[in-house]
């Protein structure tokens, strides 16, 4: 744990996954691998740098409520993927001044590949006190894995 540029708070996660780069990308950086890790959410942009992204699923407005939006930081296939993100406007009236920079690295060892997750929270934000409860365990870090392992 440790505070990050802006004065909020970070939690870097680091796990090991038997499955090479390209099926832990597909667990991140695509909408099969969201759906299966991000509770049915789908992920939706263009990928590039400052587009728009969004992850939408079943929620209170039907089948396409937006739960978080954000913009795309950098996007390299296979090696580093990171955005910000806000909560939707449905969940947070501060919605824009609530983010989280989220970054995916990718590192392949042997016959698998690292992935180190960094969380960078803003000041205030709420998703920073749920995280480190479960920290330096992670339920959506354990369906990265699982997703990159049995697919």
């Amino acid at each position: 744990m440790s505070t990050n540029e802006h004065g909020g708070n970070s939690l870097t996660y680091e796990i090991r996954i038997t499955a090479k780069p390209e099926r832990v990308w597909a667990a991140v950086a695509t909408s099969e691998g969201s759906k299966a890790t991000l509770f049915g959410c789908s992920m939706e942009s263009t990928f590039e740098p400052g587009a728009r992204i969004e992850f939408r699923g079943q929620g209170p407005d039907g089948d396409n409520t937006l739960h978080v939006y954000g913009f795309v930081r950098h996007y390299e296939p296979y090696v580093e993927f990171s955005y910000e993100q806000h909560p939707a406007p449905a969940y947070n009236e501060n919605h824009e001044t609530v983010r989280c920079n989220m970054t995916f690295k990718l590192i392949p060892d042997g016959d698998a590949t690292r992935l180190v997750l960094t969380c960078a929270w803003s000041p205030g934000n709420p998703g920073y006190e749920h995280a480190k409860a479960e920290y330096p365990a992670s339920s959506y870090v354990d369906a990265i894995k699982s997703f990159a392992e049995l697919c």
